[in-house]
């Protein structure tokens, strides 16, 4: 469409120029005036008309790049005193900026949906809350890995295996290098009967404990019947800074239907009960 425009535009101007210049001859030949002075007024005013238009183009494409040259360094601006910062922003839009021409559109089409995706998950932490549908992984992971003073997590027996699948192996690593670069690890695992810790669990408790990370047992049935409901679901708080929540299917607690991410107060509150639990737990 880009091209078909620039070039209507251009036809455009050529006419203008060549009726000006048309309108200029029959005017200086009903004036009398030497044919010399005809021809070279007719060139004078139609190129004239021409560079005039051209200018104005010019003119029009200049300062629709200055505007967004401005709006570019406004944002920029803004990023660097922003707490996240801008070198990031800056290496995603060189990337972007350097991919090249030429795949097919698939990829770009991909990339656009990732930029999208990443933009609307900044866009929901400005409300404090960002949900995703099903079993999360990257969050869990990058989470793990930027946490610099603690985690504290709550699991539920029912979760047993998610260490021997592929998410839990590498959660575990992340979580071993956490504790390698001075950040505490708790693991409080609720146990719906005494009978839960058998050797399978007993082995998991232990591996984890060469790992470095702390872990404890509490009984389901010694929390109050307030405390109970919380206590069926897996949480991780990172830093005491977000709450990381996930809500099982109702008719089958081994699956999870909803991931989360949840700032503000909630994670007060979650701290809170943690360690309320974490010193109940064995």
């Amino acid at each position: 469409m880009r091209p078909t425009r620039r070039i209507s535009e251009v036809v455009v101007r050529v006419v203008v120029t060549v009726v000006l210049g048309g309108l200029t001859y029959l005017i200086t030949e009903i004036a009398d005036q030497p044919e010399i002075w005809q021809i070279t007024m007719s060139l004078f005013i139609g190129g004239a008309s021409f560079v005039v238009q051209q200018l104005a183009d010019f003119e029009r494409r200049l300062d629709r790049g200055l505007v967004g040259f401005n709006e570019t360094t406004r944002l920029f601006s803004r990023l660097d005193v922003s707490p996240v910062g801008a070198a990031e922003v800056r290496q995603l839009a060189n990337s972007v900026a350097e991919l090249d021409s030429g795949r097919p559109d698939f990829v770009y089409g991909f990339v656009r949906a990732e930029i999208r995706r990443t933009a609307a998950l900044v866009e929901a932490l400005r409300g404090n809350h960002a949900d995703y549908r099903g079993e999360d992984r990257d969050w869990l992971l990058n989470l793990t890995r930027c946490a610099s003073r603690s985690i504290d997590a709550v699991s539920t027996s029912v979760d047993r295996g998610f260490w021997e699948t592929d998410l839990g192996r590498h959660y575990e690593a992340a979580q071993e290098e956490a504790v390698e670069r001075g950040v505490r690890v708790r693991r409080l695992i609720i146990l719906n009967t005494p009978g839960d810790l058998d050797a399978e669990m007993t082995e998991m408790l232990d591996r984890q404990k060469s790992l470095g990370i702390d872990v404890r047992t509490l009984v389901l049935s010694t929390l109050e019947a307030r405390d109970r409901r919380d206590a069926v679901k897996n949480f991780v708080v990172f830093d005491e800074a977000v709450s990381y929540e996930m809500t099982t299917e109702d008719n089958d607690p081994s699956r999870i239907y909803e991931t989360s991410l949840v700032f503000g107060e909630r994670v007060a509150q979650r701290t809170g009960r943690f360690e309320v639990w974490w010193a109940r737990g064995q």
